[in-house]
C-alpha cells in the first residue's frame, strides 16, 4: 500500500534536486526555446523565399543582371568566373548563367532548379509570353549538390568539435575532480608540457574518426571527394588544434564535471546551431553573419566542403587554415596561463 506521506517527501526532494541542477533546467526549458529562436531566425519568412540565381561577372553581363533583378522571385548574385562553378556545386544557387549570350546551367536533381529555369526564361524574354533568344539551357548533376554531400563535411567538423571538447575538456576536469592532477604537481613536468601532451594525443586520435566518416560517406552514399587527401588531412589537423585548444581552455579552471558541462554547453550550442553543419547558415539575418563567420566550426565546415566538393587547392583555404591554427594556439596559450592542478 502506498503511503502518501513518503511519496510526497520523495517527490518534493526530487523536485528540489531538479531545481538545484542548472543543466537539467536548461535542457528541459531553455534548449527548446533557444532552438525555436535560432531556427525561427533562419526560416523566419512566411512568404516564398526568392530563388538564388548566379550570374557570371562578364563585360556584357550587366544587362542580364538587371533583367533578372527585375523579377522579385529571383535573388541574383554576381560571381567571379572562378567562383561560378563553386556556387553551383555547393548548392548556393539553383541555376547559373555563364557566357554571352548566356548559357543556363542547372542541376535537375535540385527541387528548385526547374522553377529557377522558368523564371529566368520569363525574365530574359524580349516580350511577354515569348522565349528568350539565344538562351541555351544545359542540365548537369553538379558534384556535391545533394543534402548528404552537404552533410558529411559538416559532420566531420562536428566530430572534431566534440572530440576536442568532450575528449579533452571533460576528461581533464574529471581527472581534477578525482584528485589525479594533484599527484602531478610534484613531478618536474610543467603545465605547458602537460597540456601540449594532451593536445597531441587528441590530434592522433581524431584522424581515424574523420577518415572513417569520409570513406563511409564516399562508398555508401557516393559523396564525392574531389580535393587532395593531403589538403583534407591538413584541414582536419587544423580543426583538431582549434577545438582541442578550446577544450583545454574551458577545462583549465572548473572543479567538477557538472561545472565544465555547463561551460561546454554554452560554447557548443551556438556552434551546433550556427556553424552550418546541418543546414546552410546563409539563411540567418545579415546582422548575425559576422558572428557566424567568426565561429571556428563555420570556418572548418566551409573549408572542408571547398576541399571535398570543390577540389580547393591548399592556398585557396589558407585563410581558414591559419584562422583555425591561430585560434587553437591562442586558446592553448591562455589555458597554460590560467590552468590549475587542483
Amino acid at each position: 500500500m502506498l503511503r502518501p506521506g513518503i511519496v510526497y517527501r520523495i517527490a518534493l526532494t526530487s523536485f528540489r534536486e531538479f531545481l538545484r541542477t542548472p543543466e537539467a533546467i536548461f535542457w528541459t526549458y531553455g534548449f527548446p526555446l533557444l532552438m525555436a529562436v535560432v531556427l525561427g531566425l533562419a526560416f523566419r519568412e512566411s512568404q516564398p523565399q526568392p530563388i538564388q540565381v548566379g550570374v557570371e561577372r562578364t563585360a556584357g553581363g550587366a544587362a542580364w543582371v538587371a533583367a533578372l533583378r527585375a523579377n522579385p522571385r529571383l535573388a541574383v548574385r554576381e560571381v567571379a568566373p572562378e567562383e561560378a562553378e563553386r556556387m553551383l556545386s555547393r548548392g548556393r544557387v539553383a541555376a547559373l548563367l555563364r557566357g554571352d549570350p548566356p548559357v543556363v546551367r542547372l542541376d535537375p536533381t535540385r527541387p528548385d532548379a526547374e522553377l529557377a529555369r522558368m523564371h529566368i526564361e520569363r525574365s530574359l524574354a524580349p516580350a511577354p509570353d515569348s522565349a528568350p533568344r539565344g538562351l541555351e539551357v544545359t542540365e548537369q548533376t553538379a558534384p556535391g549538390s545533394r543534402y548528404i554531400d552537404f552533410l558529411i563535411p559538416g559532420l566531420i567538423g562536428l566530430n572534431l568539435l566534440g572530440a576536442g571538447m568532450w575528449g579533452i575538456g571533460y576528461n581533464l576536469v574529471d581527472m581534477r575532480s578525482k584528485r589525479l592532477l594533484r599527484r602531478l604537481v610534484v613531478t618536474p613536468m610543467g603545465r605547458g608540457e602537460f597540456l601540449v601532451a594532451l593536445l597531441c594525443s587528441r590530434l592522433v586520435l581524431v584522424f581515424p574518426d574523420a577518415v572513417l566518416l569520409t570513406l563511409f560517406g564516399h562508398f555508401v552514399f557516393g559523396v564525392p571527394v574531389v580535393g587532395s587527401p593531403l589538403t583534407m588531412l591538413a584541414l582536419i589537423l587544423a580543426g583538431a588544434v582549434a577545438f582541442s585548444g578550446l577544450g583545454l581552455l574551458i577545462a583549465s579552471r572548473p572543479q567538477t564535471t557538472e561545472g565544465v558541462s555547463g561551460w561546454m554547453n554554452l560554447i557548443l550550442l551556438p556552434m551546433w546551431l550556427l556553424g552550418g553543419s546541418f543546414f546552410d547558415n546563409g539563411s540567418f539575418p545579415a546582422w548575425l553573419q559576422p558572428l557566424i563567420r567568426a565561429l571556428p566550426l563555420t570556418q572548418c565546415n566551409d573549408a572542408m566542403r571547398d576541399v571535398m566538393l570543390g577540389g580547393a587547392a591548399p592556398w585557396a583555404i589558407a585563410g581558414p587554415l591559419l584562422y583555425l591554427l591561430g585560434f587553437g594556439a591562442a586558446c592553448l596559450m591562455l589555458a597554460v596561463r590560467i590552468f590549475r592542478w587542483s
